[in-house]
């Protein structure tokens, strides 16, 4: 349901024209007014008195008054304001309230600050529910017995939280128990088993921050994963690489070259960490509770065990052909233990025969393996005859899990707030242990470098600036020019998406071997035949090894001069390959696109700020408290104003559209490198 992503509409974040109206009505009703009837407190204070406001008064808010996309009331604001019933008497306080609901630390507030918040609690609960982060993290509240009891009694009768709030009330920065309980009861009614997925990566390391192994959020997951095997693989292979990692990590004096099984039976508890501890108990929980499913995970552990042996014995092999020979004849000695089971990477997915000739090793620094397995699904063959996986061993992958975790929240909050498929294509990545793992390879790929290298015989260094868009009417109108149009549409759309997800997440590193084109082709089942849709190309982006701005350098000097990656080609094909690209049509409605997916973010800035905040805690070299600054930037928190924000984004478009010089000749150095 869309209001489970975070609102069903577009926030416009502090509504001026709402604000500027009640300010407006508050003078004249001021001016009405008699003398007399003015006190020091206003009316305000009478509404949070202890005496006026009794049970009575919480019970008259009923669910229907709660509007989900409304992230600070301000469309309850507009009602009541419209009714001409005072919440405030003075505008300014309004003001003051909605500046302090984009604190990010409340603890930073003053103590002036903090007794405002707690003075208006009552109207925080009834008109500002998504405001219970900021409130709860006041330090007034947990200093004296009868401000607890009096807020665990308002928490007891809180309206419902959107599932960004509550996720948020899940960082380490919340201890109350009962607080990271109501936290979790929400969550629970909010997401079905489809959107909890969504989420599950970070409620994993939401379990780091939860004072015992047997938390309401560990029931709730265990729950949650015996009733719905998806859920319940996922959580396994997350648990298993976390007990991996920790094991690796988290324990002095720990060995790390012996299999998590064996480490589990050589200590004891005093050298486990209580975190590994706590993982351990929720794992042997799941193992024990999914019996019915346990004989399929043990298949699935014995290939990536044997896939680790093979990777680790290949590795000292530098001849490429020398080592897909290996590869194939170990393959075929062990060809059938590692066939007929359920994919490790997805559990919709089933493998069926190994396709040994199809086997190889790949080329880059730490030799992945490339396997391809037959579908045993016979009616799914038409669209995928084959499942390939990538076994990686020596890097670790839970940057590039997070990475793609992050853009599939993208996609979702586009799709449900937007009602827009920016036609994102978002690959699997899982690691499986400390440093190994596998990667789902999108079908009827290739890279740009692989387009440049086709027409290496005639082409230069500097790839043309019309060479992609000839691809794709090559490839997209072999039989139907037509599909040309509906070629450039999806296009168009993934590239916005990527856009807008690179330039926020900070990724870098974006040379042509890092950018690829996908099929979207369709299949259409009519009158009992079968008609193949030609290519439907788009644009996707792989390899996250470098995010939140943490660029490459060249004798001191930053290779990366621009905030993502748009150049002359990609515009090229935007405007149907006019040479005047950048005063066409096609051009601006391109950059609507990319500003209206970027303001969708910016409304829920505050949520992806407070994720990355409880993603630190994974250990990932460039993901830290300081590097969670760049995130406010890109995300240009500061900015409460929306035209602000859409002015500063549009002025970061086109100073990338101007210096895309810089990304020609990064290119062009990577052409030379590797041709």
């Amino acid at each position: 349901m869309p209001e489970y992503f975070g609102g069903s509409t577009i926030i416009e974040y502090p509504p001026d024209l709402v604000i500027q109206r009640y300010i407006r009505w508050l003078k004249q009703h001021r001016r009405k007014r008699k003398s007399d009837e003015l006190n020091n407190n206003g009316s305000i204070d009478k509404y949070n008195s202890e005496d006026d406001l009794d049970d009575s008064d919480d019970n008259d808010e009923t669910d229907e008054d709660v509007e989900y996309g409304d992230e600070y009331g301000i469309n309850k604001l507009r009602k009541m304001t419209l009714a001409q019933k005072p919440l405030m008497t003075q505008g300014d306080e309004l003001e003051h309230l909605l500046r302090l609901a984009r604190s990010l630390d409340s603890t930073l507030l003053t103590s002036t600050d903090q007794r405002f918040l707690w003075q208006r609690r009552r109207l925080i609960c009834h008109h500002f529910p998504q405001m219970l982060p900021v409130l709860a993290d006041c330090a007034i509240i947990w200093r004296t017995r009868e401000n607890t009891s009096e807020f665990y009694r308002l928490l007891a009768k809180w309206p419902p939280l959107y599932v960004d709030t509550a996720i948020e009330l899940l960082d380490g920065r919340y201890v109350d128990r009962r607080l990271r309980t109501l936290a979790v009861k929400h969550l629970d009614d909010a997401l079905d088993d489809d959107q909890l997925q969504l989420y599950l990566l970070i409620l994993v390391q939401a379990i780091r921050f939860e004072h015992h192994a047997f938390s309401p959020l560990v029931r709730m997951l265990l729950r949650r994963a015996l009733m719905d095997y998806r859920v319940g693989h996922t959580l396994f292979w997350l648990l298993r690489a976390e007990l991996a990692h920790l094991l690796a990590f988290g324990n002095v004096n720990q060995p790390t070259n012996i299999g998590l099984k064996n480490s589990m039976e050589r200590n004891t508890g005093p050298q486990l960490s209580p975190l590994f501890l706590r993982f351990a108990l929720m794992f042997e929980a799941y193992c024990r509770g999914n019996s019915a499913h346990l004989d399929s995970m043990c298949k699935q552990v014995e290939l990536i065990s044997t896939l680790t042996t093979l990777s680790t014995g290949i590795c000292a092999n530098s001849n490429r052909e020398a080592a897909n020979k290996k590869l194939q004849i170990e393959l075929m000695a062990r060809r059938e233990q590692m066939q007929h089971m359920v994919s490790p990477v997805n559990a919709t997915y089933r493998l069926g025969e190994l396709i040994i000739e199809e086997c190889r090793v790949l080329g880059s620094a730490k030799q992945p393996l490339f396997l391809t397995w037959r579908n045993p699904e016979i009616l799914a063959r038409l669209t995928s005859p084959t499942h390939q996986l990538i076994f990686k061993c020596g890097d670790d992958m839970r940057q590039d899990m997070l990475s793609l975790h992050v853009m599939r929240i993208m996609d979702a909050k586009w799709k449900s707030q937007l009602q827009q498929d920016y036609c994102m294509t978002l690959y699997e990545v899982l690691p499986m242990g400390k440093n190994i793992g596998l990667i789902h390879v999108v079908p009827d790929c290739q890279t740009l470098f692989q387009i440049q290298c086709e027409t290496r015989k005639t082409a230069s260094l500097n790839m043309d600036i019309a060479l992609l868009n000839k691809y794709i009417y090559k490839k997209c109108c072999s039989r139907d020019s037509k599909k040309y149009l509906e070629c450039v549409d999806r296009f168009t759309m993934s590239l916005a998406g990527y856009c807008v997800a690179t330039y926020i997440l900070g990724i870098k590193d974006r040379h042509q071997d890092n950018i690829m084109l996908a099929n979207d082709g369709r299949v259409n089942f009519f009158k009992f035949y079968l008609e193949f849709s030609n290519f439907i190309l788009k644009i996707f982006h792989i390899d996250f090894g470098h995010i939140l701005g943490h660029t490459k350098r060249k004798l001191g000097i930053n290779r990366e001069r621009t905030d993502f990656v748009l150049t002359d080609h990609f515009l090229y094909v935007i405007s149907r390959g006019k040479t005047n690209f950048r005063q066409t049509y096609e051009y601006n409605s391109f950059r609507d696109e990319c500003t209206k997916g970027f303001l969708s973010l910016h409304s829920q800035a505050r949520f992806f700020i407070a994720l990355f905040r409880m993603m630190c805690c994974m250990g990932l070299p460039e993901l830290s408290p300081v590097n969670v600054d760049f995130l406010k930037q890109t995300l240009m928190y500061d900015k409460e104003k929306r035209e602000e924000a859409r002015a500063a984004f549009e002025q970061i478009f086109e100073d990338v559209v101007k210096g895309d010089w810089s990304i020609h000749l990064n290119w062009f150095f990577h052409s030379v490198r590797h041709m």
